[in-house]
């Protein structure tokens, strides 16, 4: 890799960490790299007075502080929202819509994505990697492919909106529960394809300060015309941000001034608002990534226009590990949008911890039974069993064609179960779009 073979010639820590932090590498070894860096502006540095060293000493224990915190939060938020996200999706029929499986596959992306912070907080309070070469590689690609997936999938999300409103009748054919499963398939493929040299050239390579420790990072191939570290950054720029992005406004400008000049024109109420919500929603999650990732890329982009001997400033080492907690932080936020913008994930999350709590209050009942009678006799436990069932159970079987589970106070009879999917079939032309 260039910024190691800058360090073995000069000796020039600075150097290396310029070089390495001018890369995609950065990106997925910059704890360590960084906090080595400050250390070795504390410990080595030359005309250094006591209260600079001590200020350092402080800014660099703040800092490791505030980064192991905000990714412990960040890790354990995220996967539990995220999970939810997926199991409410998969769970209740109602929640299967096109749009839904999109924000499905980003939840799959976000987690996945979240997956790889337990390394990023381990080599954080080791300052080393200990996780070996293979599980460099995974956790390379963990990262890379998954924030690829995740800003195609908006993009595909924002098309669909454009579809949705402004081509409603004839994108008909095209808006199909399949055909969002197989352009799902597409998006990972393609993340994958782009992803590539991450795959080819993750390794582990010796610590500058102690050769018998390992950092995780991407060895590029030598070339003295174009360093490859910042044409990759560039190459990662162009693909996973800047086209989608501007794909994402073409869209969301197009959706808007439909939407504006045309949606009063829509004779249905119910679908003007259905529009209005499901558009707001997959809006406000575009914002929100873009604001989480845009800081990490114009950092990213800078970075390759400085010289190569030019070392970066402390607080510039600061702030690039604040845009690094950004860029995990939009994978946490998103289920919480879906929480307070969308009434159907608010309701189907409730119902998923109700789900929960009766299935942990029937596992108690059962075991408090089997505490209090013997199992000698199988007759006696039968009609114990019967006795002491659940009420929760005979009621998840009051069921609409929508998936949720009615409540248990609810007195349903057949003609209700009857009417109930006509009732549905009905409204299904308006709330189709609704998430």
């Amino acid at each position: 890799m260039e910024a190691v073979t800058n360090f073995n010639a000069t000796g020039n820590i600075s150097n290396a960490v310029t070089e390495m932090a001018s890369n995609f590498t950065a990106l997925l070894s910059n704890v360590t790299d960084v906090l080595d860096y400050c250390d070795y502006n504390i410990t080595d540095s030359k005309g250094m007075s006591n209260a600079t060293s001590a200020s350092m000493t402080f800014n660099k224990a703040a800092i490791t502080i505030f980064l192991i915190t905000s990714y412990v939060i960040i890790f354990f938020v995220g996967i539990v929202g995220n999970s939810l996200v997926i199991y409410v999706v998969l769970r209740f029929a109602k929640m299967k819509t096109v749009t839904n499986l999109y924000i499905l596959n980003l939840a799959i992306s976000d987690a996945s994505f979240l997956v790889s912070l337990p390394f990023i907080i381990t080599t954080t309070l080791l300052q080393h990697w200990i996780f070996g070469t293979a599980m460099c590689k995974i956790y390379n690609v963990l990262y890379s492919i998954n924030f690829v997936t995740s800003v195609l999938t908006l993009t595909v999300l924002s098309g669909d909106r454009y579809l949705a409103v402004c081509h409603p009748i004839r994108s008909g054919k095209y808006r199909t529960i399949n055909i969002a499963y197989f352009i799902c398939l597409i998006i990972w493929s393609l993340s994958f394809l782009v992803m590539l040299p991450i795959i080819l050239y993750s390794t582990t390579v010796s610590h500058y300060k102690d050769p018998s420790l390992k950092t995780c990072t991407i060895q590029w191939p030598s070339n003295q015309l174009l360093p490859q570290g910042k044409a990759f950054t560039w190459y990662t720029f162009l693909l996973g941000f800047a086209i989608p992005v501007s794909m994402i406004t073409v869209f969301y400008s197009s959706v808007i001034v439909r939407l504006t000049c045309v949606g009063q024109m829509i004779k249905s109420k119910g679908k003007r608002k259905s529009h209005r919500k499901v558009t707001k929603l997959v809006l406000a999650v575009i914002l929100v990534y873009v604001s989480c990732w845009l800081p990490h890329w114009v950092f990213q982009i800078n970075l390759t226009f400085l010289p190569i001997n030019q070392r970066l400033e402390d607080w510039e080492i600061y702030l690039f590990n604040v845009f690094t907690v950004l860029t995990f932080a939009n994978s946490m936020l998103n289920p919480l949008l879906y929480a307070f913008l969308s009434d159907n994930f608010r309701r189907s999350f409730a119902k998923a911890f109700k789900c929960v709590a009766a299935i942990e209050l029937d596992r108690k009942t059962t075991a408090g039974d089997n505490s209090i009678y013997p199992k000698s006799s199988q007759q006696h436990g039968e009609k114990r069993n019967e006795r002491h069932k659940p009420k929760f159970e005979l009621d998840t079987m009051k069921t609409t064609n929508t998936g949720f589970l009615l409540s248990p106070d609810e007195n349903v009879n057949t003609s209700l179960l009857e009417t109930s999917s006509v009732y549905v079939d009905k409204e299904s032309q308006t709330q189709q779009d609704e998430i």
